[in-house]
């Protein structure tokens, strides 16, 4: 922790010294990544940083929630985040919302290598034949920021099913708020489904929706699995107007029930929309395929490898 990280370091650092990587890898800019920096610093080895989350909102909202945490984040603010992001060789962060609190914190310019899935497994799964249509799906862990008690009261005005896969802290809010809509006829929670089985429900919908924030996260996972699925998706306008790499083939909505409601109908009553939707999602998802960010990742740690040689 904070306060023995010191000991901690001498024994990180002799079982990285006896490994002897050529490259080494951090996924924070907390504790793990100083680890990470002062090793690489100390031995000379090359640090890879990579980034999966908008850290600076996450402490702005933790404020309101945990005020001790809150003040160890400030603590790592100014002594550990800065020490981290400017001894990182290469920084990759996974949406382009978290590039102005790598360049705030002395960072050099990062790139966006996005989170990958298995787009074959998603385009060729098989529809499951035991589910209401026509189908909504919204995929996500039952916390504050997926908001999906958006879709839920925008299903007030939608003739169609809606399955939320998920479960966390907001389980209970959820499932009593549709109890008060009386709304348990069509939507339904599941709080676990096989990873495995994941792909054949979004197969089996008609539309995925899911009113996130996207000042936490801009392009979730399960965004970029339903539209290797084929299935149209509707998600929440981004405030800043960036849009990553998903742009032209979703619907963006507002974060209210009127919003999802009016997109998801038109969905529903135009075909030819829809299907336009499909060919366009598929083929931009294509790009987080693992494949291609696989190998991007393969050659990042050649680069490194090969400019710590050469230097």
């Amino acid at each position: 922790n904070l306060k023995n990280r010191k000991s901690g370091f001498e024994k990180i650092e002799k079982i990285v010294n006896e490994i002897k990587p050529d490259v080494i890898r951090a996924y924070s800019p907390y504790l793990t990544g100083w680890f990470a920096a002062k090793c690489a610093k100390n031995l000379k080895i090359p640090f890879y940083l990579s980034l999966h989350t908008n850290y600076q909102y996450n402490k702005t909202n933790i404020k309101k929630t945990n005020l001790k945490k809150y003040f160890s984040f400030k603590f790592t603010e100014k002594f550990i985040e800065p020490y981290v992001l400017k001894h990182a060789d290469k920084i990759t962060i996974v949406y382009k919302i978290i590039e102005p609190y790598v360049l705030k914190h002395g960072g050099r310019k990062p790139e966006v290598v996005y989170n990958k899935i298995d787009f074959k497994k998603f385009e060729n799964a098989t529809p499951k034949n035991d589910l209401d249509k026509p189908l909504i799906i919204s995929v996500g862990n039952l916390l504050p920021e997926k908001n999906h008690e958006c879709l839920i009261q925008a299903m007030e005005n939608i003739d169609a099913n809606l399955i939320i896969i998920g479960n966390g802290v907001r389980y209970n809010f959820l499932t009593n708020l549709i109890e008060k809509k009386k709304l348990q006829n069509k939507i339904k929670i599941i709080k676990s489904v096989p990873h495995d089985e994941i792909p054949r429900y979004y197969k089996s919908a008609d539309v995925f929706a899911l009113a996130y924030d996207p000042n936490v996260e801009s392009i979730p996972m399960p965004v970029v699995e339903s539209m290797a699925s084929g299935i149209p998706v509707i998600v929440s306008e981004p405030e800043n107007g960036d849009i990553e790499e998903i742009g032209d083939s979703v619907i963006f909505s507002k974060r209210n029930p009127n919003s999802f409601a009016k997109n998801i109908i038109k969905i529903l009553k135009n075909r030819d929309l829809s299907e336009k939707m499909t060919k366009s999602s598929q083929k931009i998802s294509n790009k987080f395929d693992s494949n291609v960010i696989e190998s991007r990742e393969a050659q990042i740690y050649q680069e490194l490898i090969n400019n710590n040689t050469n230097s």
